[in-house]
């Protein structure tokens, strides 16, 4: 599948009033994202790294939580063949995806990588969160409180605002489930690497599912190869 499909950019305007939301994930055969460390660089291979690149490169902005951010300091930039030539990937020209780190209580540094000028950046805070170390930096945006962490409606709302028509969700596993229980993800793409780790993150923590009778099935769109990994990519009912 091309780029753009892979990313349902086709299927974009059938969705009204909010992006439409690509969740990917990458995780071991046993659905660990990271160990019990907390490590997870790497449970994919380069070549699965690499294609995810240009899936943000499709898409308008990238979207994790305030515990990726923590724990990994991603810098969530689309990075080309002309950073590295193993990605063979073509940098949009002249504009890179938003970076956008969910954030309830501004924790976010101002030593994140985030905050540097390699692409535009918008922290979405609570109401009340102190976010003045963050002024200049980014775009700070204020959401009410939801139940867990901030409104994901508000939030692809304000991200829709925007003219974001495609968001790449990359988590945390918190986030990730809150935009699953609020029946938000359009498509999941997950890359599934020949390891096992046994303890660790799942790819989906908390959420409002508490039964097999209350799974959310999806239609699988297609299956192939990344490098040893495995790519699937499907469509939630």
């Amino acid at each position: 599948m091309h780029i753009s499909e892979l990313v349902g950019a086709d299927e974009w305007h059938t969705v009204e009033g909010r992006p439409y939301v690509v969740y990917k994930y990458a995780a071991t055969l046993d659905g660990r994202i990271a160990a019990a460390d907390g490590t997870s660089q790497w449970i994919t291979s380069a070549e699965s790294r690499a294609e995810v690149h240009a899936l943000r490169a499709a898409c308008q902005a990238t979207v994790v939580g305030s515990g990726t951010q923590q724990a990994d300091d991603p810098h969530l930039a689309v990075r080309s063949a002309k950073d590295d030539p193993n990605l063979k990937v073509t940098a949009p020209a002249g504009r890179q995806p938003w970076r956008v780190v969910v954030d309830t209580h501004a924790r976010t540094p101002r030593s994140a990588r985030v905050l540097d000028d390699a692409a535009p950046t918008l922290i979405a805070v609570a109401d009340g969160a102190d976010a003045s170390h963050l002024e200049g930096r980014a775009t700070v945006v204020r959401l009410p409180k939801a139940a867990e962490g901030l409104g994901i409606t508000s939030l692809l709302r304000a991200l829709h605002e925007r003219d974001v028509r495609g968001v790449f969700l990359e988590g945390g596993p918190t986030l990730a489930a809150s935009f699953v229980s609020a029946g938000l993800v359009d498509r999941v793409i997950a890359y599934i690497a020949p390891a096992l780790l046994g303890r660790g993150k799942s790819a989906l923590q908390g959420g409002t599912i508490g039964t097999i009778g209350d799974t959310l099935r999806c239609d699988l769109i297609d299956v192939a190869r990344s490098g040893p990994d495995v790519r699937l990519v499907a469509r939630p009912r």
